[in-house]
């Protein structure tokens, strides 16, 4: 009787752990798009649907020009950077109510990527890599100028590092002290005004009003969503920023505890069947 209600118990340990790791995997990839304007977008990539989440005008806020956007997993929300007023906002991935984060004082970032608990972006007039900690304070960099005119700027996962596009270069590798690394594909038949990682791949937006798919092996791109859909979105201005919510995956822990479990289970059950 002991054994059996271990087992049940077990069972149900089990069981909840599956249901865990299952919401967790099952956790839908967001695409958020940003316009010109200030305009941000969400899209459901499992549900294929796209809405409107917020604006900096609704916040009461009067957005230049915004060229990038980067997702922020800490705190679920999304950054935009306005160049033309050196200024970085900050936007609840939920609630869509934007703030401001930090000025950039005279420093005219783009582009736009979170990476290691900084923030980074390129500087329009210096085309340099720049690095600034949640509360704007400026880091110090050793990279010179890049070698290509670059606005767009995105985290590779994989890879751990941070990686630009650009129509005379293609996609390559940044490392985080501001020097270039290697170059990754060499498709130079479009321009970006901002990149993320998607998939293996990369989804860009070129200042149109289209978001394309870049193939990383072939350097093919494909058309994403069309303006239709970004209108729906409340895109209205053009198409400059773009960030990717990877979905979630269970932690290591999470799946040698399920499968402890399991194991535990199978084994009692076999010596409860063997017992006279």
């Amino acid at each position: 009787m002991l054994i059996g209600r271990t087992v049940q118990r077990l069972a149900l340990l089990v069981l909840a752990l599956t249901l865990v790791s299952a919401h967790l995997s099952a956790q839908a990839t967001i695409i958020f798009l940003a316009d010109d304007q200030g305009n941000v977008g969400r899209y459901d990539v499992g549900t294929q649907q796209g809405a409107a989440l917020g604006s900096l005008s609704a916040s009461q806020f009067t957005p230049d020009q915004v060229i990038g956007l980067a997702y922020d997993a800490d705190t679920n929300s999304v950054l935009l950077f306005d160049r033309n007023v050196s200024t970085v906002y900050t936007m609840n991935a939920v609630t869509g109510v934007a703030s401001v984060l930090f000025t950039t004082q005279g420093v005219q970032l783009q582009g736009g990527a979170v990476f290691n608990g900084l923030v980074y972006g390129i500087d329009e007039y210096t085309q340099t890599l720049k690095a600034y900690d949640f509360a704007g304070v400026p880091q110090t960099l050793t990279g010179t100028a890049l070698s290509a005119h670059v606005h767009s700027l995105a985290v590779d996962p994989q890879g751990v590092r941070l990686v630009y596009h650009a129509s005379s270069s293609g996609l390559r590798v940044i490392n985080p002290d501001g020097t270039e690394g290697d170059v990754i594909q060499s498709m130079t038949t479009t321009g970006s005004e901002d990149i993320d990682y998607f998939n293996g791949d990369y989804l860009l937006v070129n200042y149109g009003r289209q978001a394309y798919l870049l193939d990383v092996e072939t350097g093919a791109t494909s058309f994403f969503l069309d303006s239709t859909q970004l209108s729906a979105m409340g895109l209205t201005g053009s198409m400059s920023g773009v960030a990717v919510q990877i979905a979630a995956v269970p932690e290591p822990a999470t799946w040698v505890l399920l499968l402890t479990g399991l194991a535990v289970v199978a084994v009692t059950i076999v010596r409860q069947r063997r017992r006279p």
